[in-house]
């Protein structure tokens, strides 16, 4: 009888795992399982019919608030009807600020508010406010129709002798005008035509009815030319000016012109007077050495007369060498 053969360690933890008994899975692993054996998840869907209907139900949920009141009463409140919420976008918010702005304007425009009713001028001497409301012409508009530029443009137009022409405009309806006006210290009549000149010896036409004291009978008025280098445009004009010398010598011989005599000018002697003992006397077109020039004329008179000529003509315009003619 053979002997019975004596079993290994391997086979007997084998024997032993076969009469355990087995365990039941954990709740929570069968339900992974059946998570994981189960259907497969939602296809999610980008755009088109399916993200435009879950849009627009979600716009329809939250379209409208509610609103819950507690009373006084423990447990108790009171449901208010649901109001609807309105979202406010660029395109109404751009919509209101155009209407907002095309009502400024229509208000600008037309209310009386507006309008200009009254200039304030400063600076005038001779003109009157009704010369210069005639020019500016701005009386009954509204005041974003004045333009300053252009209208310190008609203004030197029409008035030369102002100078330093300032417009102001200020909302709602104020408009200031400024200038200096030019004070007239001679008037010069040539072909006809007046001018008066002031200080400087610009020349334009006369405004006022009071004139300046001296006057002077000219053969030509002298006018500014433009560089070689500028070109006038068709129909721009110069400036009518005299030189400031002749103007200061023509003040300062007015003093010792005989009265009720008018001063003269030559283009070729310059400034002098027709004397009323019946002879001219000149002293050129400067105001150089002029005081001299009066005391050597006195002198040259006196030993005329104590000689016994009557001359013509008696020249000063050189101090040095002044000079009589008997015949023109």
């Amino acid at each position: 009888m053979t002997a019975k053969k004596k079993p290994t360690r391997a086979e007997l933890i084998r024997q032993q795992r076969e009469k355990r008994p087995r365990k039941r899975p954990a709740k929570s692993a069968r339900r992974s399982q059946k998570s994981s054996s189960g259907s497969l998840p939602p296809i999610l869907v980008r755009g088109g019919v399916a993200a435009a209907a879950s849009r627009s139900q979600r716009k329809a949920k939250n379209n409208r608030r509610r609103y819950d009141i507690a009373l006084n009463s423990q447990g108790a409140e009171m449901r208010l009807p649901s109001i609807p919420s309105i979202g406010v976008g660029w395109r109404l918010l751009s919509a209101f600020l155009i209407g907002a702005l095309g009502f400024a304007i229509y208000t600008i425009w037309f209310s009386p508010m507006f309008t200009v009713d009254k200039i304030d001028v400063s600076g005038m001497v001779r003109l009157t406010n009704a010369e210069i409301n005639s020019v500016a012409n701005v009386i009954g508009k509204s005041i974003i129709l004045v333009d300053p530029t252009v209208l310190e443009a008609n203004l030197g137009e029409a008035f030369p002798e102002l100078v330093g022409i300032s417009v102001e405009t200020e909302v709602p309806n104020k408009v200031r005008i400024s200038f200096v006006e030019r004070q007239p210290v001679l008037a010069w009549q040539q072909d006809g035509q007046t001018y008066w000149v002031d200080e400087n010896g610009y020349a334009y036409a006369p405004s006022g009815e009071v004139g300046p004291g001296i006057t002077v009978q000219g053969s030509e008025l002298l006018a500014t030319k433009p560089d070689v280098s500028d070109t006038l445009e068709e129909g721009e004009k110069t400036d009518q000016t005299l030189p400031v010398e002749l103007v200061n010598a023509i003040l300062a011989v007015s003093s010792e012109v005989p009265e009720n005599t008018p001063i003269v000018y030559d283009a070729q002697h310059g400034i002098g007077w027709l004397d009323p003992r019946g002879w001219q006397v000149f002293f050129g077109s400067t105001d150089e050495d002029i005081e001299l020039k009066l005391k050597v004329y006195e002198k040259t008179f006196r030993r005329l007369k104590k000689a016994g000529i009557r001359p013509e003509l008696i020249s000063v315009e050189y101090v040095h060498a002044p000079y009589y003619r008997l015949e023109r």
